[in-house]
């Protein structure tokens, strides 16, 4: 999984990700389970709300960081 969000924090601040890759078992996940994801692997204990901006499957090795690196 390929997204893009937002986690702001109870106690202030957040923090952003862009093209943030999240192994996921299955075709598919809801944005909310993937926001419980995020948390989860991000070990952000005062988590607030997280936005979703954008989310797209992509499958092992078909995205520009995926290893091992293509040979040039």
């Amino acid at each position: 999984m390929k997204s893009d969000f937002r986690v702001d924090f109870t106690n202030g601040g957040h923090v952003e990700a862009k093209g943030f890759l999240l192994d996921i078992e299955g075709d598919s996940v809801t944005p909310e389970r993937l926001a419980e994801m995020i948390v989860s692997a991000m070990n952000l204990l005062r988590a607030g709300p997280v936005t979703i901006f954008s989310m797209t499957i992509v499958r092992r090795g078909e995205h520009q960081d995926s290893w091992p690196a293509p040979l040039k």
